[in-house]
């Protein structure tokens, strides 16, 4: 039997449900209405292999429940690091309306300005956003990494060594088992 990867750890037993609404959002715990994870995934946006990839994103959510103690240790050297938090920080004040995005100049609309705390917002939403940016950056299935470049990302050399070694887990395929290559006639 074949042993999974990091990637079909996070999305055993979650249920992909679409919609019409934004691109993409995971539901967990009390958030879920069945109390199991759910993504979902809105399908007039993601086709094939995006969808694919925007799903596969959403599952970096449940890496805080599904394997705590690496989610931990990530956001631990994430919340160090002087320069990852300096974005962070840059990023949350775009989100609530403190500052216009930089791109276009303008402030988040009122009705979508983040309201919780910086905590609990880098928590649930931020960091998560980061380490599938890390991961798909610059990705052209995924219009949402435009801008996304994995080299240029703000974080220090600790940060982005963990973040290297666990994209290098989160693409290598399913392990085999003891399956053993067989040898097919021609």
């Amino acid at each position: 039997m074949a042993e999974k990867n990091l990637r079909q750890k996070l999305l055993e037993n979650v249920e992909i449900r679409t919609t019409d609404k934004g691109n993409s959002e995971t539901l967990w715990g009390d958030d879920s209405d069945t109390g199991q994870p759910i993504i979902f995934i809105n399908d007039s946006l993601y086709k094939g292999a995006g969808r694919d990839k925007m799903i596969s994103a959403e599952s970096l959510h449940l890496l805080k429940v599904r394997d705590p103690e690496r989610h931990a240790e990530l956001e631990s050297t994430a919340l160090a690091d002087p320069e990852y938090m300096a974005w962070a920080k840059r990023s949350y004040d775009f989100v609530t309306g403190k500052e216009p995005y930089p791109e276009t100049g303008k402030y988040q609309p009122e009705e979508d300005r983040e309201q919780r705390s910086f905590d609990k917002w880098h928590n649930v939403s931020r960091f998560d956003q980061v380490i599938g940016g890390y991961l798909y950056a610059e990705d052209p299935d995924l219009p949402t990494m435009t801008g996304w470049n994995r080299a240029d990302l703000p974080m220090g050399r600790d940060l982005r060594g963990m973040l290297e070694t666990f994209r290098e887990e989160w693409e290598t395929p399913p392990k085999l088992g003891n399956a053993k290559p067989q040898r097919i006639a021609e």
